[in-house]
């Protein structure tokens, strides 16, 4: 009995033994990513005296890229420092030969004067879209979305292309991959429409703002030239000093200088400073026009003058040499 007792304790001190030896497995815990984070948030900057993109170098070539619909059409997009704002800037060229192959975004945005749809059909769920510009991924940027961004950019549209686009505009607005636009609401801050009188953006460049809303899964933010008309082979529009801010997580921070900035290049005029030089100019013609009219009004008077000088001086002469003649 002693010994089974032995036994059955030596069994059981072998068996804690070995419930000892075994290791403990602990849960892992699942890792949820933000999904509005930024993977390398050394991208950002306090300094905002730089925009993201100037254009005035090469680095800007990582991440702004032709749209494939517009690729197709022969598009592309280069800097240039003829017409730009400061330094070089980009722009984008291409052409249409006729009617486009299908209906541009923002298509149901097109109505006639009684209201009409432009594009039946646009405003269906199934309606398929084509997308002609350039694109921003916000996978180049280490974000999963740009959700919250906000683009600030300088723009001028080429005055050629002023009734060949969709509704006279160009858009700016974030999609998904599908290039879906993704605005809700705010489709109208999107359009960019062609002016040529109290802000010309035509003649001079110009200042936009496009946030982006939270919560709508935008991997991609697009600047889309809508050509519905034939147009020939040519610049159609120019873009500048392009700044991306983070959403509000990242305190105000904006992605840093990309592609080398020239603080040394001179800005042109603001559409303000150019409207005073112009009605400056427009003051100094009209004085000076003011000037010659008076020249001009004056210079028969003088003439008459003279003259009138001239036929008395003779006339005395004349009476003169005449009274001489009679008591000589």
């Amino acid at each position: 009995m002693r010994l089974k007792r032995l036994f059955c304790g030596v069994c059981a001190a072998a068996l804690a033994a070995m419930n000892c030896a075994v290791p403990a497995f602990a849960e892992e815990e699942e890792v949820v990513v933000d999904p509005w984070s930024i993977s390398d948030d050394s991208i950002l900057t306090d300094d905002k005296s730089k925009p993201t993109f100037s254009f005035d170098g090469d680095g800007w070539k990582d991440y702004v890229h032709v749209t494939p619909d517009a690729e197709a059409l022969g598009y592309k997009a280069a800097t240039e420092d003829t017409v730009s704002y400061q330094g070089y800037s980009l722009k984008v060229t291409g052409s249409q030969a006729g009617a486009p192959s299908g209906m541009h975004n923002f298509a149901w945005t097109a109505t006639d004067a009684d209201g009409k749809l432009v594009y039946p059909g646009s405003d269906a769920e199934d309606a398929s879209f084509i997308t002609c510009g350039i694109e921003l991924d916000a996978a180049d940027f280490g974000m999963n979305y740009f959700d919250g961004c906000t683009f600030k950019f300088t723009y001028r549209i080429n005055p050629d292309i002023k009734g060949k686009l969709m509704s006279d505009s160009i858009f700016a607005f974030p999609a998904d991959d599908e290039y879906t636009q993704l605005t809700g609401t705010a489709s109208a801050m999107m359009q960019i429409k062609v002016n040529e009188t109290d802000a010309p953006n035509t003649k001079q460049y110009q200042d936009k703002v496009i946030p982006v809303p939270m919560g709508v899964g935008a991997t991609k933010f697009i600047f889309e030239i809508p050509l519905d008309k034939a147009t020939s082979q040519g610049d159609l529009i120019y873009i500048d000093n392009l700044t991306i801010s983070a959403n509000e997580a990242y305190s105000g921070k904006i992605v840093a200088n990309i592609d080398g900035y020239n603080e040394s290049a001179e800005k042109k005029a603001s559409p303000n400073e150019l409207q005073i030089k112009e009605k400056e100019e427009s003051t100094a013609s009209d004085s000076s026009t003011a000037e010659e009219k008076e020249s001009s009004s004056a210079l028969p008077i003088i003439i008459g003058v003279v003259a009138g000088i001239a036929v008395v001086g003779g006339l005395t002469f004349f009476i003169i040499k005449k009274a001489r003649n009679r008591y000589l």
